[in-house]
């Protein structure tokens, strides 16, 4: 990754600070957009949740209040650039671009997935069950299930890459993004606290096991976006396409376990995670040392 790689995904009038306003501002309207749309699905639950009772199980459920929640993200990021960074929408979702950054995109998380469930296999702390056809559902969940989940996922995109990122990079990539991390973690708390990714285990072992899984996570994510030259779309590609793939293919439908453990944010999927992004790491910031 050469500097002027880096540069050409921050802000030109930001390139050289960090604008810690708008960063302020972004991650405040972010969170409140989406916590108060979600507070009538949490709210009622709150009562029963303690540090180590298990968690209620509603999101698994289908709750129609969670998914739009995910927009909050793309709606502070809209007003953050139309009227207090103003620096417009033109050209800020990067659909065109090489392929090859599509290629990357769709291939990485279901590689990803796989290595996942192998090790949930040979491990035994999972056994993949195999019990529904591979054939048909791994091109229908990456095409179908991708495609569904595209809008939300660039709801998403659009504020923590799109956005908040690149007001971040000029920290350096390392820091930009374990400050994103950490704000985009924290921002899913109300839903963990009513089953998002593990339903019923305890608040006590989830909220450490999902940070360290959506920090390492963040690094690919600031890879794709630095390296496409800030394409929003290609990072909201890959983020549908691993929640597509993981949900399916390591939920109980096909991976018997402990979500904790076995699933897409579990502890093994951390476990790889951290080898790719040390090995990554090292690759992409060795002539930087």
């Amino acid at each position: 990754m050469t500097e002027a790689v880096l540069v050409s995904a921050v802000p030109r009038r930001v390139a050289s600070r960090v604008a810690w306003r708008d960063v302020a501002a972004f991650s405040a309207l972010a969170y409140g957009l989406t916590w108060a749309w979600w507070a009538p699905v949490v709210w009622p639950y709150l009562g029963e949740v303690t540090l180590n009772r298990p968690l209620p199980n509603v999101v698994e459920g289908g709750s129609i209040r969670v998914p739009p929640g995910m927009f909050g993200p793309l709606l502070a990021a809209t007003i953050m650039r139309l009227v207090v960074s103003r620096d417009g929408l033109k050209a800020t979702l990067g659909f065109v671009r090489p392929w090859r950054y599509y290629v990357v995109a769709a291939s990485a998380p279901a590689l990803f997935i796989a290595g996942v469930v192998l090790v949930d296999h040979v491990s035994g702390l999972g056994r993949f069950t195999g019990s529904r056809p591979l054939g048909l559902a791994v091109p229908t969940v990456i095409i179908v299930g991708g495609a569904l989940g595209l809008p939300v996922t660039l709801g998403d995109e659009y504020g923590w890459r799109g956005y908040l990122l690149p007001r971040l990079l000029p920290l350096g990539e390392i820091k930009a993004t374990l400050i994103v991390g950490l704000i985009w973690a924290f921002w899913h708390v109300p839903i963990l606290l009513i089953g998002l990714n593990y339903p019923e285990q305890s608040l006590i072992r989830v909220l450490p096991v999902f940070g360290i899984t959506v920090l390492l996570m963040a690094f690919p994510f600031t890879w794709l976006y630095v390296d496409s030259r800030a394409s929003v779309i290609t990072v909201a590609v890959m983020h549908s396409l691993l929640n597509a793939t993981g949900d399916t293919f390591t939920s109980p439908r096909y991976v018997g376990g402990n979500p904790l453990i076995v699933s897409a944010g579990g502890l093994i999927a951390a476990a790889i995670l951290f080898v790719v992004v040390l090995v990554g790491g090292v690759l992409r910031y060795r002539s930087h040392a």
